[in-house]
C-alpha cells in the first residue's frame, strides 16, 4: 500500500497531522511536537497497519547518529502522552504499531467530535463566547510551537486575558503535566508572586528550601503550560523568575499578558490588536460587511445576553458599526457598550458616547480595572513616571498620528533624543501605535478612546491652551513650508504628508478660534494650503475653512493684511472651481484691495488673473483679456516665474475660448516650459492638459495622445487626485474625435463621476471643448446607447478608469 505519511493530511481522533508542513494540530489549532518525535509518528504511519521495529525505527529517525532504545522510547512516550495512550502499542520483540482509528475527510463545513480532554489543568470556564480573534488564535499558537515565552501585549480592556486563555484551552492535549493559570492582577508586592505561581501546582513554602529553586526544579521536571495573567504592574518579578526557569532547561512554556514586555531573552512578543473593524467605505453600501467584522458580531453577542431579544437589522447594524468605529475595536469598551442594549436603543448608545468614560460603566463584581473603561486608563496612567506622563497628556493635541518633529515643537521637549525615548516607553506599556502605513518620517499616535482620555488628563493639568496654541504654531509654520513645495518637484511627496497630516491641519483651523492671533493664522494656513484643498478633491471642505477664516478675520481686527488678503484670493480659487463665479470676483477684488495697499507685487498679479478669470466665466471677455496682459505684464517683474506661468495659461485660455488656437498654443507652450525649469508638477499639468485638449480640437490627435499621457503620468507621480477629472475629460473627447465613440462615452461617466465627487464645475472654455464631441458620440451610439454606456463608466472606481485610461493611451501609441 502507499505510505500514508505521503497523504495531504491524517485524521485521527481529535488530531490532524499535515506531513508535508511538518505540522499537527488539534481542534484545527497547532500543538507543540518536537521534529525528532513527529519524524517516529510519520514512520509509524508509513504503514499503520504493520509493526515497526525499534531498529528501523533508530535509523529511520536517527540516520547518521548512534542512541539507544532509551532515546526511542523518551520519543514514544512523548507521543502518548500528547495522543493518548491508546495510539501507539507496544508488539513484543517487534517494535511499535499506530492504533488509533483514522477519520474519513468530514464533509465541507462539518467538524470531527472532540474527545474528551483528560489533561490537568486549573482554567477558569469562560462566561461568554469567544469572537472573532480566529487570525490571532492561529498566529499565536505557530508562534507558541517554536517560543518558551510567549507574552501578549497590548492596552487595558483590548482582550489579552481572553486570549490568553483560548489559546491555552487549544493547547491542552500538548502538555502531559497540564496546563496551569495564574491571575497576577490581586497581587500587590513581588515577593507574593512566587507563592502565588506555587499555590496552583499545590505547592507550599518548606523551611530551609527556596521557594524559588524548589518551584523551578519542580517545573524543570514537567511538560506543563504557565499563563501568567496580568504581569505588567509585577514585571521585574516576574521577568527575572521567568528568566531563571527557562533558563534552567524546562520543558514548561509559558503564556504571559502583559502591558509591556517582560524583556526576558527570547521573548517571543505579540501585540494583540483591536477587533476588526467594518471598512468605513462599504459599510453603507453593504449591510454584511458590517456584520461579518469582529466587533460588530462581539456588539451583537454581548448584546443577546443583555437584552434576549434583540435582533440587529440592517439599519442598526449600520449604527453598531459606527459604535464599534468609535470604540477602535477595544473588546472591554464594545462589552461595556452593547450591555447598555436591554435599556437604550442602539442609537441613544452611539449618541452618548461623546461621554464614553461616564456611561460606560461595568458590573460592580468586576474587577475594579475592568469596572469602567476610564479605571482600565486610571491604572495604566498611574503606572507612568512624570515625564512619561506630561508627555502622554500633550499628545491628545494631535489628531489622527503626528511626526517625531511635530512632538518635540509641541510638547516642548528638549530634543529629539528625548521625545523618541518618552515615545518608546508609550508604545512599551500600549498607550501609543506605530502608524504601519508610514513610511518615512515615521508617525505615531493614539487609539481615539485613550486620546480622549489624555485630553481629560490635559484639562485637568490646566495645559490645554498653551499645547493648542504650540500645536496650532507648528501646523501654521508647516503650512509656510508646504506652500511652496506644493508648486516644485517635491509637490508629491507633500501632497502625500499633509494628507498624512489632514486631520492635524484641521484641528489647528479649529483652534484659531480660541487663540491669541488666531485670525492672521487662519488666514495663512488657508493661503498656504488652499492649492492643497484643490489638488486633493476637496473643494467642499477647503470653502468651509475659507467662511470660517475669513469670517474671523472680520471679527478680529488685529490680523495680518497680508494674510488676509491672500486668502481672499486662495477663497476666490475655490469659490472658482466651484462654478461660484460671482463670489470668486467679489474674492478677487477683495485680494486686490489688499494687495495694492500692501504693495505686494505677486499678489496684484494673482488678482488680476483671477479677477480675468472670473469676468471670462461670465461672458466679459474683452475685460478679461485685458486684465490678463496686466497680469502677465505685472508678472514677468517678479522674480517668481510661476506667477506668470499662472497668467500665461489664463491668458492662453481667452484664446482658446475665441478660437484664437496660434496665440493660445504660444502661450501654452511658454506656460509649459517655465513650469518644467522649475519642476513644477501641477504647474506643468494644467497648460499641458490644456494643449492637449486644443490638440485635440485642432486634429493633432497623435500630439494629443502623447501629452494626455504625460498628464496621467503626472497625476500619479505627484498625487494630483483633484485633477484625473481633466485626464478623463479629454481621453472622451480625444476617443470621439478618433470614433471610438463607446470609449468615448465610458470615459465621459467616469469624468463626470469625479467632478460630482470632488464638488467642481466644469469651466466654460473647458465645457465648449467637451460638448460638441460627446454629442457626437451620442448620435453614434444612439441617446439609450450612449447613456448606458455612459452610466457603466460613472460607476468605475477612481482606480479603474484611470487604468482603462492608461492602458488605452499607452496601445494606441504602441500601434
Amino acid at each position: 500500500m502507499p505510505a500514508l505519511s505521503s497523504a495531504p493530511r491524517i485524521r485521527f481522533g481529535r488530531f490532524e497531522l499535515q506531513p508535508a508542513a511538518r505540522k499537527l494540530l488539534v481542534d484545527g489549532m497547532p500543538v507543540a511536537l518536537g521534529g525528532r518525535a513527529l519524524d517516529v509518528l510519520l514512520a509509524l504511519l508509513e504503514d499503520p497497519e504493520a509493526a515497526v521495529s525499534k531498529a528501523e525505527l533508530l535509523g529511520r529517525v536517527w540516520p547518521r547518529a548512534v542512541v539507544g532504545d532509551n532515546t526511542l522510547q523518551v520519543h514514544v512516550c512523548a507521543l502518548r502522552k500528547l495522543l493518548g495512550a491508546q495510539t501507539i502499542s507496544t508488539v513484543p520483540g517487534h517494535g511499535y504499531r499506530f492504533t488509533s482509528a483514522l477519520l474519513d475527510e468530514p464533509a465541507p463545513g462539518s467538524a470531527p467530535a472532540p474527545a474528551p480532554c483528560l489533561t490537568p489543568h486549573n482554567l477558569p470556564q469562560p462566561h461568554t463566547r469567544f469572537i472573532g480573534r480566529e487570525a490571532a488564535l492561529e498566529q499565536t499558537a505557530q508562534l507558541l510551537l517554536t517560543s518558551h515565552l510567549l507574552t501578549l501585549t497590548g492596552m487595558g480592556g483590548c482582550g489579552k486575558t481572553r486570549l490568553a486563555l483560548q489559546l491555552a484551552q487549544t493547547q491542552l492535549p500538548a502538555f502531559a503535566d497540564g496546563v496551569w493559570f495564574v491571575d497576577l492582577a490581586p497581587l500587590s508586592a513581588a515577593n507574593q508572586l512566587l507563592p502565588a505561581v506555587a499555590a496552583g501546582f499545590g505547592l507550599r513554602e518548606e523551611p530551609g528550601a527556596p521557594l524559588a529553586e524548589r518551584l523551578t526544579a519542580w517545573l524543570a521536571r514537567r511538560s506543563c503550560l504557565l499563563v501568567l495573567d496580568n504581569c505588567e504592574h509585577l514585571l521585574d518579578a516576574t521577568a527575572a523568575w521567568v528568566d531563571r526557569l527557562l533558563s534552567a532547561g524546562a520543558e514548561v512554556r509559558v503564556i504571559a499578558t502583559s502591558r509591556q514586555a517582560l524583556g526576558v531573552d527570547g521573548e517571543q512578543l505579540f501585540a494583540v490588536p483591536p477587533l476588526g473593524l467594518p471598512d468605513s467605505t462599504q459599510t453603507k453600501a453593504n449591510t454584511d460587511t458590517a456584520l461579518d467584522s469582529e466587533a460588530v458580531r462581539l456588539f451583537i453577542d454581548r448584546a443577546g445576553l443583555a437584552a434576549p431579544e434583540f435582533a440587529c437589522s440592517p439599519e442598526q447594524a449600520l449604527t453598531v458599526a459606527d459604535i464599534c468605529r468609535r470604540l477602535d475595536g477595544i473588546a472591554l469598551a464594545i462589552e461595556l457598550a452593547a450591555a447598555w442594549v436591554g435599556l437604550l436603543s442602539v442609537e441613544q448608545i452611539n449618541t452618548r458616547l461623546n461621554e464614553r468614560f461616564k456611561f460606560l460603566l461595568g458590573a460592580r463584581h468586576a474587577p475594579a480595572r475592568h469596572q469602567t473603561l476610564q479605571a482600565t486608563l486610571h491604572w495604566a496612567h498611574d503606572s507612568l513616571c512624570a515625564p512619561e506622563q506630561m508627555l502622554f497628556r500633550q499628545l491628545a493635541v494631535f489628531a489622527g498620528s503626528c511626526t517625531l518633529a511635530a512632538v518635540v515643537a509641541v510638547a516642548g521637549l528638549q530634543d529629539e533624543h528625548t521625545a523618541l525615548a518618552l515615545l518608546t516607553r508609550l508604545h512599551d506599556k500600549s498607550l501609543l501605535v506605530a502608524d504601519p502605513r508610514a513610511a518615512a518620517p515615521a508617525r505615531f499616535g493614539m487609539l481615539e478612546t485613550v486620546r480622549q482620555y489624555a485630553q481629560e488628563k490635559l484639562d485637568a493639568a490646566g495645559e490645554t491652551t498653551a499645547a493648542r496654541g504650540r500645536h496650532l504654531r507648528y501646523f501654521t509654520g508647516l503650512s509656510d513650508e508646504a506652500n511652496s513645495q506644493l508648486q516644485g518637484p517635491q509637490q508629491g511627496l507633500w501632497m502625500a504628508r499633509l494628507a498624512a497630516d489632514q486631520d492635524n491641519l484641521l484641528g489647528a483651523h479649529g483652534w484659531c478660534e480660541q487663540a491669541e492671533g488666531g485670525a492672521s493664522m487662519a488666514c495663512q494656513l488657508l493661503a498656504n494650503l488652499w492649492r492643497y484643498w484643490v489638488t486633493s478633491a476637496q473643494l467642499e471642505r477647503g470653502h468651509v475653512l475659507c467662511q470660517s477664516a475669513l469670517a474671523l478675520a472680520q471679527r478680529q481686527p488685529a490680523v495680518d493684511a497680508r494674510w488676509c488678503g491672500r486668502a481672499w484670493w486662495a477663497s476666490g480659487q475655490i469659490a472658482y472651481r466651484m462654478g461660484r463665479y460671482a463670489d470668486s470676483l467679489a474674492c478677487a477684488e477683495r485680494c486686490l484691495i489688499a494687495a495694492v495697499a500692501n504693495g505686494d507685487a505677486e499678489q496684484i498679479a494673482a488678482g488680476l488673473g483671477l479677477h480675468a478669470k472670473g469676468n471670462q466665466a461670465i461672458g466679459e471677455v474683452e475685460t478679461a483679456l485685458l486684465q490678463y496682459e496686466q497680469a502677465c505684464e505685472v508678472a514677468r517683474t517678479l522674480d517668481n516665474t510661476a506667477w506668470l506661468g499662472t497668467a500665461l495659461n489664463n491668458l492662453a485660455e481667452l484664446h482658446r475660448s475665441r478660437g484664437q488656437h496660434p496665440a493660445a498654443r504660444a502661450c501654452y507652450e511658454e506656460a509649459i516650459g517655465m513650469a518644467r525649469r522649475l519642476r513644477s508638477p501641477e504647474g506643468t499639468f494644467v497648460p499641458l492638459c490644456n494643449l492637449a485638449r486644443l490638440s485635440v480640437v485642432g486634429g493633432q490627435l497623435v500630439q494629443a495622445r502623447a501629452l494626455l499621457l504625460e498628464c496621467w503620468h503626472l497625476v500619479f507621480s505627484a498625487e494630483l487626485k483633484g485633477m484625473d477629472e481633466d485626464v478623463l475629460e479629454v481621453a472622451a473627447g480625444l476617443a470621439a474625435a478618433e470614433q471610438a465613440f463607446a470609449l468615448a462615452a465610458r470615459f465621459s461617466g467616469a469624468a463626470l463621476a469625479r467632478l460630482q465627487q470632488g464638488g467642481s464645475q466644469r469651466e466654460p472654455v473647458d465645457e465648449a471643448f467637451i460638448a460638441p464631441l460627446m454629442a457626437r458620440a451620442e448620435q453614434a451610439l444612439g441617446g439609450d446607447g450612449f447613456a448606458q454606456i455612459q452610466a457603466a463608466g460613472y460607476a468605475l472606481s477612481h482606480a479603474a478608469a484611470m487604468a482603462e485610461v492608461r492602458q488605452w493611451l499607452q496601445g494606441g501609441q504602441d500601434g
